[in-house]
C-alpha cells in the first residue's frame, strides 16, 4: 500500500506568520490534528500539531498570567519534520512513525505539501483492509472453500 491511497486531500496548511489562535480554530474547523506549514511560496518549512499550538496558552483558574503578544505560528512549530513521497510505502511510514512518536506525516511533491498522513489514515486503512479481509473469509466459507 502507497501513501498516497491513504492520505488525506487536500492538505490544509498553516502559514508561518498566521497567529496561534488562527491555526488553531483552522485545525479545529477542518478536523485535523497537525498540518504543515508553508512559507509564501507554498514550500514546506515545518508541521505543527495540537500540542504546538496549546503548550503554554491554557492556565489554571485564578491564575493571572501577564504575558507577551499571541505567538506565531512560526515560533511553536517544529521545524525538523518528517516527510514522505506519495509513492512511498505505508508499512515503512507507520514504522517511522511509531518508532519517533510522530502522528502526522506530510506527503510532498516538489517541495510542496500535496496530503497528509496521520495515524487516523492509518486506522482507517487497518480497519478498511480487516472489513475486507473479514469478508473474503465469510465468502469463502460460504462457498465451502477452506
Amino acid at each position: 500500500m502507497r501513501l498516497h491511497e491513504i492520505m488525506s486531500t487536500p492538505v490544509v496548511t498553516l502559514r508561518a506568520e498566521s497567529l496561534v489562535s488562527e491555526a488553531a480554530a483552522l485545525l479545529v474547523e477542518a478536523g485535523f490534528g497537525a498540518a504543515p506549514v508553508v512559507d509564501g511560496n507554498g514550500a514546506l518549512v515545518g508541521i505543527a500539531d495540537e500540542a504546538d499550538l496549546v503548550r503554554g496558552r491554557v492556565v489554571p483558574d485564578g491564575w493571572q498570567v501577564e504575558g507577551p503578544p499571541e505567538a506565531l505560528v512560526a515560533e511553536v512549530m517544529c521545524r525538523e519534520v518528517v516527510t514522505g513521497g506519495p509513492d512511498e510505502d505505508v508499512a515503512d511510514i507507520v514504522a517511522t512513525m511509531l518508532d519517533r512518536h510522530i502522528r502526522s506525516v506530510p506527503v510532498i511533491v516538489g517541495g510542496r505539501p500535496v496530503g497528509i498522513v496521520s495515524r487516523r489514515d492509518v486506522l482507517r486503512a487497518v480497519a478498511h483492509r480487516g472489513l475486507l479481509d473479514d469478508r473474503v473469509d465469510l465468502v469463502s466459507h460460504d462457498r465451502g472453500a477452506p
